[in-house]
């Protein structure tokens, strides 16, 4: 048997150093990650505060705020959720800026890149610690950005310039409820009174309505949008389509002339000057002449009396394409492939605003079609186009009419996937669109409504992308664009 040893004096006392030294190790990481908490949860709460802060500045900086207003709203949102916030900074892309900060535009390209409405917000916090003051660590400084963009507008006016657009020209369709007093809405009867629907004397005059009032609303509307960050084309249609300035194809973003560096006035310029459509008087009957198109009739005191297609009326009532006056589908594509011209702005907000006052009646040309599309079924009045809006045929076959080449134009510009993308409104203007005429007493009387509908709501698979708007007046035509404002807006913020 051995005895068991006995433990030396001089190593009692070891465990309870080890322990307390443990401890000690213990209390410390404990402390270590209570600060690192504290840091965490307080960097957290700044970097909400400027993110917060930047999505509020990017959109008062579309607004329009002053840089003072924009500098103070900034601060004042970030003070608001992070009190002991300092050093707050509040930066640009705008040269003309006191915040401009030249890295936060796009790279100098040609052509130039489209400049961003971008605000970045940044911020710097002191941190108290709670424990490493033990070791002289009081606290630390931290510092957070964000940067917040509010979407710019890529727009494309689509608007019907046909002959329809002087029809209520006439001083007797007034209404007196659409003028802000009697002295205003006498002024405007006898105005028109002198001019009545011919297009070649209200073009003159500038009193073509409703086509004068579509221009003066939609000039309101561009001041409700943001030069330079926001673009602008400009399209018409009648029996063909037109870009102003004129573009291969599609309708170029109209750009600043005058060196001020905003196409705001560019733009009104090119809306203020468009006119309804306005053929040559009619010649002679027989022949006809023109041979091809339509032409203003007057009578013998020179009095106009309508607007005449003689290649139709006084050849047998043949072939009538060249009397169509509405080629819904042409603009459509005019102001879909507008969005693929160089710099292509992915990150911005296609918009097409489409107004009409009739229905879709022509198409483009096609390979063996020059004039378009107006099947033979349809050479009897309403001239190339079927009374259904549920018809829907194929381009190349035999009934392919202007109604669906409008809708095919409409999926291509909203077809997210084969198309362009963009989100379509749409203004139905005057009685014709919903009360036009039928062929046989059987069809859709609303066939230009359901157009517009469709092209708004239905068109390229993107159901309820868009909204359609109907405007038999003038305060129904403001009331459309303002809802549209609003709604471009409500886009813009999510």
């Amino acid at each position: 048997m051995y005895p068991k040893p006995k433990p030396s004096y001089s190593e009692r006392g070891q465990a309870i150093v080890i322990i307390a030294g443990a401890l000690v190790g213990i209390i410390g990481i404990m402390g270590l990650m209570i600060d690192v908490g504290i840091l965490f949860i307080d960097s957290s709460r700044l970097k909400r505060s400027v993110d917060a802060a930047a999505i509020s500045a990017a959109l008062q900086y579309r607004e329009g705020y002053s840089d003072s207003e924009l500098s103070d709203a900034a601060t004042e949102f970030v003070q608001l959720n992070e009190g002991n916030a300092t050093d707050i900074i509040v930066e640009v892309c705008n040269a003309d800026s006191t915040l401009h900060q030249p890295d936060l535009c796009p790279p100098v390209t040609d052509p130039p890149t489209p400049p961003k409405k971008v605000v970045r917000v940044s911020a710097s916090k002191f941190i108290d610690f709670g424990f490493l003051p033990v070791l002289g660590i009081n606290g630390t400084t931290i510092r957070t950005n964000a940067i917040g963009e509010a979407a710019s507008i890529d727009l494309v006016f689509v608007i019907d310039a046909s002959e329809s657009m002087a029809y209520e020209t006439d001083a007797s369709k007034l209404n007196p409820a659409d003028f802000g007093s009697l002295e205003d809405y006498q002024a405007a009867y006898e105005a028109l009174a002198a001019t009545q629907d011919d297009p070649a004397a209200c073009n003159a005059a500038d009193d073509c309505e409703p086509f004068r009032s579509i221009k003066n609303v939609a000039i309101d509307f561009v001041d409700t949008l943001y030069f330079p960050y926001d673009r602008v084309s400009v399209v018409t249609f009648d029996r063909v389509a037109h870009s102003f300035p004129s573009g291969a194809g599609f309708a170029p973003w109209i750009e600043d002339a005058d060196g001020d560096g905003i196409a705001k006035d560019e733009v009104i310029s090119i809306i203020d000057g468009l006119n309804v459509y306005q053929p040559g008087p009619c010649v002679s009957v027989d022949p006809p002449n023109p041979a091809v198109g339509t032409c203003l009739s007057y009578d013998g005191g020179g009095n106009f009396q309508f607007i005449n297609c003689m290649p139709w009326e006084y050849s047998g009532r043949v072939d009538p394409t060249s009397c169509t006056s509405s080629n819904i589908g042409g603009g459509l594509a005019l102001a879909g492939n507008s969005f693929a011209q160089a710099p292509i702005r992915e990150d911005s907000l296609w918009i097409v605003i489409l107004l009409a006052g009739g229905p879709a009646n022509a198409t483009d040309a096609f390979s063996g079609f020059p004039m378009g599309s107006c099947p033979s079924a349809y050479w009897d009045q309403p001239f190339c186009r079927d009374d259904e809006a549920s018809d829907r045929h194929v381009s190349g076959e035999t009934l392919y009419d202007g109604d669906d080449f409008a809708r095919d134009m409409a999926d291509f510009v909203t077809d997210p996937d084969a198309g362009q993308g963009a989100i379509v409104f749409s203004i139905g203007l005057g009685e014709k669109i919903n009360n036009d005429r039928i062929r046989g007493g059987s069809g859709d009387p609303d066939i230009a409504e359901q157009l517009l509908i469709y092209a708004a709501e239905g068109a390229g698979g993107t159901s309820n992308v868009g909204v359609y708007y109907n405007a038999p007046g003038q305060a129904e035509l403001r009331d459309a664009f303002r809802q549209i404002a609003e709604n471009i807006a409500t886009r813009i913020t999510h």
